[in-house]
């Protein structure tokens, strides 16, 4: 009885892992996207010396790295 309720639990264990995997070609990254990111953070890294409170740069610049575009 042991051995047939492990074989299930296997069986049922493989089909769901094997369900899960998809197949999807990896995405290409868009190059332009990524070049107007760049100058946005280049830009703003510029901009460091003006009267800006050091606290809310950090945290402009942290959102500008961290956002996906």
């Amino acid at each position: 009885m042991k051995k047939i309720i492990i074989s299930i639990m296997l069986v049922t264990g493989v089909v769901s892992l094997s369900a899960k995997k998809d197949k999807t070609a990896p995405e290409m990254p868009d190059i332009n996207a990524q070049m107007e990111k760049a100058d946005k953070i280049e830009n703003y890294r510029a901009k460091k010396d003006v009267a800006w409170h050091k606290i809310e740069y950090n945290k402009v610049l942290k959102y500008l790295n961290k956002t996906k575009k």
